[in-house]
């Protein structure tokens, strides 16, 4: 008897094809739908962007191996409205944005939920390395993978708690190199598929390249704290919180320790002057919504070691958040993500240090 039915969301890796073979395993129906997001050339002239032709194709393929039915549909003027834009609108006002935690957390999922509600199905998956688990009263609850060097749950902090409910995430107890090995086992298109490391819409190239075309950009200051010009920065846009390199300054190392889009103005520091212990944000989305004084980890960026701090300051769209230690590179509109041990309770966009205290 089937467990019920599964919207798998493939995007033509190796992670969602082994996710919906381990769904099979466990007594679900099936079927595989890839998000056409971005319809573009890229340079070696293969359409590109997430999902390609070519990560369509090999979905498909995947989907065949398993058995499972699959199909492909266009999502681009969604993602160009809610994932393109805020990247762009978000670096004109000088903030460094996680486009991947913006997709993933505000726009897949939900898309996902109303393709799965319009053809009668009853959850959605998807191969990303996270777990959700029910509590004592049947609430659902995020929490981190297993294997922290695979853990994706930073991306998703920002699912509506309803949505959790109804999403499976088969790959939250498995290492990559299991997830390779399932894949090859099965004889996959998709077990020795490399893993894409760049923003997608950008289509390989740099994203300051990308951006270039979208956003004016001109030559500014570079100033130390106390509004020295220290030299000449080449436009923002160029720039983020706690990067060190292509400064070209004397005297240093310096790192960039804000931005102010309005003056068109980079602020440096020493190593010293980049740690923030207090931290903003706005945009907050909570699963489960800690109390004013508790102590929870603080998550800046995906790849850093959450760190200890107090909740100072709930409210409506955002919180405050007080670190035990100073946290250096915490980049304004990058996620904070807020957790409990293994437990993602939620988090919001970091605030601009113009507008903060230290």
């Amino acid at each position: 008897m089937s467990k019920g039915t599964v919207l798998l969301l493939m995007s033509g890796g190796v992670d969602s094809s082994v996710a919906g073979a381990l769904l099979l395993e466990q007594g679900y129906d099936v079927v595989g739908v890839t998000m056409m997001q971005l319809r573009s050339v890229d340079p070696s002239g293969e359409e590109g962007g997430c999902c390609s032709q070519k990560d369509i194709r090999d979905a498909k393929h995947a989907a065949e191996t398993l058995g499972i039915p699959h199909c492909s549909i266009d999502t681009a003027k969604n993602f160009h409205e809610n994932v393109i834009v805020p990247f762009i609108r978000s670096y004109e006002n000088g903030l460094t944005p996680n486009p991947c935690v913006h997709c993933n957390s505000f726009v897949r999922f939900e898309e996902a939920f109303g393709l799965a509600l319009e053809w009668d199905y009853q959850f959605a998956a998807t191969g990303h390395y996270a777990r959700i688990e029910q509590d004592e009263t049947g609430a659902p609850r995020l929490y981190r993978a297993n294997y922290r060097e695979k853990d994706q749950s930073y991306f998703l902090y920002g699912i509506p708690k309803h949505l959790l409910q109804k999403i499976l995430f088969p790959l939250g107890d498995k290492k990559k190199e299991e997830v390779r090995a399932i894949a090859s086992h099965l004889g996959l298109v998709t077990a020795d598929k490399p893993e894409s490391q760049d923003i997608c819409f950008t289509l390989g190239r740099p994203y300051t390249e990308f951006l270039a075309e979208r956003i004016p950009s001109q030559e500014g200051p570079i100033l130390d704290q106390k509004g020295t010009v220290l030299g000449t920065h080449r436009g923002v846009i160029h720039y983020t919180v706690g990067q060190r390199r292509g400064l070209g300054l004397s005297g240093g190392p310096f790192y960039v320790c804000a931005i102010d889009p309005k003056r068109n103005t980079v602020i440096v520091g020493k190593w010293e002057e980049l740690g923030k212990r207090i931290v903003n944000t706005f945009d907050s989305r909570w699963i489960h919504e800690p109390q004013t004084g508790d102590e929870v980890l603080g998550q800046i960026r995906s790849r850093h070691v959450p760190a200890l701090g107090i909740i100072t300051r709930i409210q409506e769209g955002g919180f405050t958040l007080e670190f035990n230690e100073p946290q250096y590179g915490v980049a304004p509109g990058q996620a904070l993500v807020v957790s409990k041990g293994d437990e993602i309770l939620g988090g919001g966009t970091i605030q601009p240090y113009l507008e903060t205290r230290n």
